[in-house]
């Protein structure tokens, strides 16, 4: 390739593969794949093939259904090529010449992308029915060495199959031989596929086939014209043939040139369409010889680079198209983030004495040497003074159901209403008109899903170790308040008292977080699992202020120092136990029933940031600024 384009290939070559990765990691927005948009065939089927290699040009007759293509390519390469019949639609698969030697000096399957390429046998081969996509290629002796020339399916066909084939024909190709009738200039598929064709600055050479002379002299520009407006065609050269299907069969149909320029208007005033004064039929093939291969190479691959780097069609719209897509994810996250999950007004409480009895057993666990062998004897004469009271006191009351298991029966029983709320609210949230998430939603909340969780949620529950869970709390807090506080012997003398008043009154919500505060205590807490249990304790302490706990940070009051800072400490044992609890119910919610639809939001949410994003876009950059220093001189 020229040095002027050759700075391209590394950078083409880059944003293909960067292109590929983040195709990857925004699958999650649901958006079309790379696959089926124009700007990427190009860069896959143009760009990076042709501006790694030598140049040469590739030409493609392309047209509607029954104009006359086939005739044209056969005219063009002098033989019979392609088979020709009165009825449409017959070239199913494209025909390539290629000239002696080229398939040793090029790789094909790379120049023609997406094909898989069948070596040319008879003129029947292209009328193939097969369902891949077949490319027939032969040598062709007479071809200039860096001349390509091929024969493609109609672009307005029945078959849609055909229109994919020839637009890959169109994406890979320099020079467009566009083959127009006075019935096929105006059809929508037929601007449509041409109307790419100029924003990809091909080379447009037109044939107006099939018209009656002398008599459409006055008409084909008119028609010509039309078409030019309606696609933003301007042809570099204009020929006319007559309706004469004998010498088009016999490879003798005549090629008129006509200069032409379109109206620079709607309207067809300031046309302008000339006969040569020696009007003599001209050889097609000697005018594609006689072109400037280097200079229409250039242009066109330019133009291929412009279309890639477009604001409105290549790759900075794609990534706007992510933004915009990643922004209605934040949507959808912040809707759910905006409605509480639940709240649970009446979760339950650890009795006090177990806490007491708790907090008792690590003291009597913290004795050393003398203390803890004198406190030890003295509990043991005490249990055996009291042996007897308990006995009788046993044989005259009922047993009762031990504390921890009682706490274990009001939890589930909390945990049963929980979930039943947790789906009213999801349900709510899936009616509110955000169709990213009334989709999700519905999915995660149909059939059986209720009756699977609550299984999955009885299971663990039953299995907690509710004292042990307990034990191993109290053992962190009391270690903890020794080491930072000179009361912590105060607390011991007067726990009983304490205890008597330090018990709260405990509510808990449930949010999904991830993208913005829950509340002023929220902020103080956002756990790995996206959904957070955030703990409110009131209860009366020193002055009488209300005191908030949020997870595992200290309880706040008015006063450092008496009575009720050591009441507060004690409900920091309630707090603390209930906010383990609570994250776990929040944590198995997130495992059984979003499953993976927080890190669906949250990495949809935080695409744009992402590196596979930035490198793509910085690539882009580095594509438009080479662009504006390429000056081309055609």
């Amino acid at each position: 390739m020229s040095s002027t384009l050759h700075v391209f290939s590394n950078t083409t070559c880059q944003l293909r593969d960067s292109l590929r990765a983040l195709e990857q990691q925004s699958a999650q927005l649901e958006l079309p794949g790379l696959a089926g948009r124009e700007w990427f065939e190009i860069l896959e089927r143009k760009l990076i093939p042709q501006l790694a290699d030598q140049i040469y040009l590739v030409v493609a007759v392309v047209g509607g259904t029954n104009i006359g293509k086939s005739v044209i390519f056969n005219h063009l390469v002098n033989q019979q090529t392609s088979a020709i019949s009165p009825l449409a639609s017959q070239t199913r698969h494209p025909v390539c010449l290629v000239p002696s030697g080229f398939e040793n000096r090029h790789d094909l399957t790379k120049v023609f992308q997406g094909f898989q390429l069948v070596p040319w046998s008879s003129a029947e081969d292209p009328l193939r029915t097969d369902e891949q996509h077949l490319l027939f290629w032969q040598e062709c002796s007479p071809l200039a060495p860096n001349l390509l020339v091929l024969d493609t399916p109609d672009i307005d066909s029945d078959a849609e199959v055909n229109w994919e084939r020839a637009e890959r024909i169109r994406q890979s190709a320099d020079v467009l031989v566009t083959v127009l009738t006075q019935q096929k200039y105006n059809d929508a598929a037929v601007k449509k596929f041409f109307r790419e064709a100029a924003r990809e600055e091909k080379v447009i050479i037109t044939v107006f086939n099939q018209c009656q002379l002398p008599d459409d002299e006055e008409y084909w520009p008119l028609w010509l014209n039309t078409f030019c407006q309606e696609t933003g065609v301007d042809p570099e050269l204009v020929f006319i043939a007559p309706n004469d299907r004998q010498a088009a069969n016999n490879l003798q149909l005549p090629f008129y040139r006509r200069f032409f320029e379109p109206a620079t208007d709607a309207s067809s005033e300031n046309l302008k369409a000339e006969t040569p004064e020696t009007d003599s039929p001209l050889n097609l093939m000697q005018v594609l010889s006689e072109l400037h291969f280097d200079e229409i190479k250039v242009r066109t691959l330019k133009g291929a680079l412009h279309y890639l780097s477009d604001q409105e069609t290549g790759v900075p719209a794609y990534l706007r198209e992510i933004k915009a897509r990643s922004q209605e994810f934040l949507a959808a996250s912040e809707l759910l983030s905006e409605h509480e999950l639940a709240e649970i007004d009446n979760w339950p409480l650890v009795p006090n004495p177990v806490i007491v009895h708790a907090i008792r057993k690590w003291w009597q666990e913290q004795r050393e040497g003398w203390s803890a062998h004198v406190h030890g004897f003295y509990n043991a004469i005490g249990k055996g003074v009291l042996w007897p009271v308990r006995y009788l006191h046993s044989l005259a009351t009922e047993e009762k159901q031990p504390p921890m298991e009682l706490y274990r029966e009001q939890e589930w029983s909390v945990v049963l209403q929980t979930v039943e709320g947790i789906y009213d609210r999801l349900t709510l949230v899936s009616e509110l008109g955000n169709e990213l998430l009334t989709n999700r939603l519905k999915s995660l909340l149909k059939g059986t899903s209720r009756e699977e969780l609550l299984k999955i949620l009885h299971q663990e529950h039953a299995a907690f170790d509710f004292d042990g869970q307990l034990e191993e709390l109290i053992d962190r807090e009391m270690t903890f308040f020794k080491e930072e506080s000179p009361q912590y012997y105060t607390f011991l003398k007067q726990l009983d008292r304490v205890a008597a008043v330090g018990r709260p009154a405990l509510s808990v919500g449930l949010f999904f977080v991830g993208f913005g505060a829950v509340g002023d205590a929220g902020t103080q807490l956002v756990t790995d699992t996206m959904i957070q249990s955030v703990v409110n304790v009131a209860g009366d302490v020193a002055g009488g202020a209300a005191t908030t706990t949020v997870g595992e940070t200290a309880v706040s009051s008015t006063t450092a120092t008496g009575m009720g800072y050591l009441e507060a400490k004690f409900r920091r044992f309630h707090a603390v136990f209930a906010q383990k609890r609570t994250e776990w119910l929040a944590t198995a919610i997130r495992e059984h029933l979003l499953k993976t639809l927080p890190e669906e939001l949250k990495s949809a949410v935080s695409l744009p940031d992402s590196e596979a994003y930035l490198v793509v876009q910085k690539l882009t950059i580095e594509l438009e600024t080479e662009l504006k220093q390429l000056q081309v001189s055609l």
